[in-house]
């Protein structure tokens, strides 16, 4: 059956009004877009339901930042000094009373609300007038949605940072040139599962930083190559990209202004457009470089313990380290150690890792054996840089790797490392031509995300003490609101997996595909890779 009668059969009377809206889909770029928007935001918006307040890692100190950063008269917390520590809400220190043991359920919560007077003292959070450890900028934007009843207002961020994330990426995606739309969208899908499904829609700061220098690369090289009004959006959306990573983390700060120099060298615009464009992204790196020196302990978190004490250089630390630190990189497909979600006690099925990693070296293999010698270079200095700056943070720590540097800190080179090496040139082959093999990756995902999601939905309603398929059975934690509500962590888990199943079906199989002129195609289904049958597809356009 050839594309055109598929079509005329989806358009008949008597067609399944299924069928006429996936070839509405298919075809149709704005229905298409808006439909990875929603879907997208309902598959991250399960794994912001799928743990509870305090699930995130280090979140005492971070929830304790959101609400406090700007404490003032009427705030729940008081920050008067008292011997270096502060009273905050009760609720936002023991809410992770689950931590560090995976048997346990969020049964242990307390009462999840700031209005009740609780307060517990700590040392623990970023104080914007001191030396703060952190940009408070994510502390500031967050803190407009801190309220009474603490797991309203920590879903609301969380669904925040889903909306962000799928809404910036898709409209980013509309925008750039044909060349790099499959980039972008191998990228994501071939690094997301598990951590970034699980850190994008929480309340650490990782969820910015991972988005911000994730994407701005791209959008950058799509400002230096389009010819029309595209440009000057996707000069600005590069800034906003820039500027989620500066508010974020010091690291993704450097990160940023390094991703960003490294797409200059791989950009295939004229070298005079190129010139006359260097201003935004010069705006940004003297931005994002300013900050460094304004913020308040921003150098000294990346500095700290260098050439004070006069120790000799441990090389035995240095080489425990080199060899370990693949670790970390494999963490984020929930590959055992380091791969564990939560407080690093929610360790992942190995289905997970052994799909998601699969996808992911793959990927890799394929798009550095067909590209130019300009992006073998620069992927060679982005695979450095995941290896360099752990082990230099790590030996000036004196921590071995395990300590000190968790997989997320890495994260968004991996997805800078992956989308530039599956760059391709204007006119090139797709990077997977069969219909077949893409499909295959999109069902691996899909079954990866499905299982992860699972396993992170069971450690918290009855703890990992307990198996089966069932959520619902013998349940013992669930959001406050929802409790005698249909909405159950089963019905999370069956509208996470089906939402992520579509979006990986639509991005993977149709708007990774690529024709010689630089658009996506349409395959038919029903007949994979029929000779000939091949016709441009609106969905990329």
């Amino acid at each position: 059956m050839t594309e055109q009668t598929t079509e005329q059969a989806a358009a008949s009377p008597g067609a399944p009004a299924w069928r006429s809206l996936w070839t509405k889909i298919r075809h149709n770029s704005l229905v298409g877009a808006i439909t990875v928007f929603v879907l997208g935001v309902v598959s991250l918006g399960a794994w912001g339901m799928s743990s509870p307040t305090g699930s995130e890692p280090d979140s005492d100190f971070h929830l304790a930042s959101i609400w406090c950063t700007t404490a003032g008269p009427g705030s729940p917390c008081d920050m008067e000094e008292r011997r270096n520590r502060k009273m905050v809400p009760t609720a936002l220190i023991e809410a992770r009373c689950f931590s560090q043991d995976q048997t346990a359920s969020a049964a242990c919560q307390p009462l999840m609300t700031t209005a009740d007077d609780r307060e517990t003292m700590t040392n623990r959070l970023n104080i914007v007038e001191s030396k703060a450890n952190y940009p408070s900028g994510f502390f500031l934007s967050y803190n407009q949605f801190a309220g009474s009843n603490v797991d309203t207002s920590v879903f609301a961020m969380r669904m925040i940072g889903a909306t962000l994330f799928v809404g910036l990426n898709v409209l980013l995606w509309w925008f750039l040139p044909g060349r790099l739309k499959a980039p972008l969208a191998w990228a994501w899908m071939g690094t997301l599962i598990p951590l970034g499904m699980f850190i994008i829609p929480s309340t650490n700061p990782s969820s910015w930083s991972l988005i911000g220098v994730g994407s701005a690369w791209v959008a950058l090289l799509g400002y230096l190559e389009s010819k029309d009004y595209r440009k000057w959006i996707l000069g600005g959306m590069f800034l906003v990209f820039v500027l989620l990573a500066v508010a974020s983390r010091t690291d993704a700060t450097l990160f940023a202004i390094a991703t960003a120099g490294l797409a200059l060298f791989v950009t295939d615009a004229p070298f005079r457009q190129l010139v006359k464009r260097l201003w935004i992204p010069a705006v940004g790196a003297v931005l994002a470089a300013g900050w460094l020196f304004i913020q308040g302990g921003a150098i000294g978190v990346l500095t700290a313990g260098l050439g004070g004490d006069g120790e000799p250089f441990d090389w035995k630390l240095l080489w425990a380290n080199f060899i370990e630190v693949p670790g970390l990189w494999m963490g984020a497909f929930g590959i055992w150690p380091w791969g564990s979600l939560g407080w690093l006690d929610t360790p992942m099925p190995q289905i997970v890792a052994f799909l998601s990693f699969g996808v992911f070296v793959a990927l890799l293999g394929t798009g550095i054996t067909g590209s130019t010698w300009r992006v073998r270079a620069t992927t060679f200095v982005v695979f450095a840089m995941m290896w360099v700056y752990p082990l230099f943070i790590l030996q000036q720590a004196g921590f071995l790797v395990g300590a000190g540097f968790q997989s997320r800190y890495g994260l968004p080179l991996l997805v800078v490392l992956l989308g530039i090496a599956v760059l391709r040139s204007e006119g090139a082959k797709p990077l997977i031509e069969k219909f077949s093999q893409r499909a295959w990756i999109a069902g691996a995902l899909a079954v990866a995300n499905s299982f992860a999601l699972h396993h992170n939905l069971r450690r918290y309603v009855t703890g990992l003490d307990e198996r089966g398929f069932n959520l619902d059975a013998g349940r013992e934690w669930w959001w406050f609101g929802l409790r005698e509500s249909a909405l159950t962590p089963m019905t999370v888990w069956v509208i996470g997996s089906l939402a992520f199943a579509a979006v990986a079906w639509i991005v993977v199989v149709y708007a990774t595909r690529t024709s010689e002129h630089g658009r996506h195609l349409a395959t038919d289904e029903t007949a994979p890779e029929p000779v000939g049958a091949d016709q441009s597809s609106a969905l990329a356009r």
